[in-house]
């Protein structure tokens, strides 16, 4: 579910793009930290909320019969569990951007000429343990978890970071315009999907990412907003 609502978030950033940008170079977003602000922001600031796991309750427990055992708040504490965790797509908000720094450490040392390929599962174990206390005991739970690398999207990892520090600006930014909380509790989605197009989608690549940044928040990736929010959530 949550992969889904990710993906979504990517898909209506490029969906709200002016479509008078159509066949040229700004009809896509402004940069790929700001496209995952927008997947990170569905899937953790909506998708993840109190509100939203009320709103698909009823749906849960029509479709899942075993839901029957379990009240709201579970649910809630379910998909907000903090713990530490060997798959990045399955980490909690918390302890999700320590993944981000283990493969930035290894890409860096790749680049740098430190290391051989041959020696990333061992210096992936290692800095897994150093950053969050657990060791893969495969490769598939280690360094071949994720498709990037494969596929060379070598640096591409980090955007998930400025993603999510992105995200946490604008989370502040446009509560100061709607009650955010509330809509979500009753569905009107729409309301936010609206604002999101009117301030950051529809501009495709328009402005640089920092431009951007400057003209919806009026600073340029601040991570004290999305640790306001963390703070706020989980303590």
């Amino acid at each position: 579910m949550y992969s889904v609502i990710h993906e979504c978030g990517h898909a209506l950033y490029d969906l709200q793009i002016e479509h008078e940008y159509e066949y040229t170079p700004l009809a896509s977003g402004a940069s790929l930290g700001v496209h995952e602000s927008q997947s990170r922001f569905w899937e953790n600031f909506i998708g993840r909320s109190r509100e939203f796991t009320k709103l698909i309750m009823p749906s849960l427990k029509t479709n899942l019969p075993f839901m029957s055992k379990f009240t709201e708040v579970d649910v809630y504490k379910y998909f907000n569990l903090v713990r530490p965790s060997l798959i990045r797509v399955a980490a909690d908000e918390v302890t999700y951007n320590f993944h981000i720094m283990v493969r930035y450490e290894i890409e860096r040392k790749l680049i740098g000429d430190e290391v051989s390929v041959s020696e990333i599962p061992s210096l992936w174990d290692d800095t897994m343990e150093e950053y969050l206390g657990i060791r893969p005991k495969k490769q598939s739970e280690g360094a071949l978890q994720d498709v990037h690398w494969s596929g060379g999207m070598i640096g591409y990892f980090p955007t998930y970071s400025l993603g999510n520090v992105i995200a946490g600006m604008i989370y502040e930014r446009i509560q100061k315009e709607m009650d955010i909380h509330n809509l979500i509790e009753q569905g009107n989605v729409n309301q936010i999907k609206s604002w999101l197009k009117d301030h950051v989608h529809k501009y495709g690549s328009v402005y640089s990412p920092k431009e951007l940044q400057r003209k919806i928040c009026g600073e340029t990736y601040n991570p004290e907003h999305l640790v306001r929010y963390l703070e706020s959530k989980y303590t």
